[in-house]
């Protein structure tokens, strides 16, 4: 998508350092494209408080399946 913004040059500049690139637009998409991730990321991270699991119980499922794929010959 080609659109037009306003960015000030010290940041565009400093993006371009940061990713080793002389393309504008290259910087600046990875630059989007981590702010996005760090944002998923941190919602992710405020997440883990708030859901709770029994890893005991998880690790006895991940071996009973293991032992399924191992029974019916599954590869992965």
């Amino acid at each position: 998508m080609r659109t037009t913004i306003n960015i000030p040059d010290f940041v565009v500049s400093e993006a371009e350092a940061l990713y080793g690139t002389k393309n504008r637009s290259k910087a600046i998409e990875n630059a989007i494209k981590d702010a996005v991730k760090f944002h998923k990321l941190k919602e992710l991270m405020l997440l883990k408080s708030r859901i709770s699991f029994d890893e005991d119980k998880v690790s006895l499922l991940r071996k009973l399946e293991i032992s399924e794929d191992k029974k019916h010959g599954a590869n992965g």
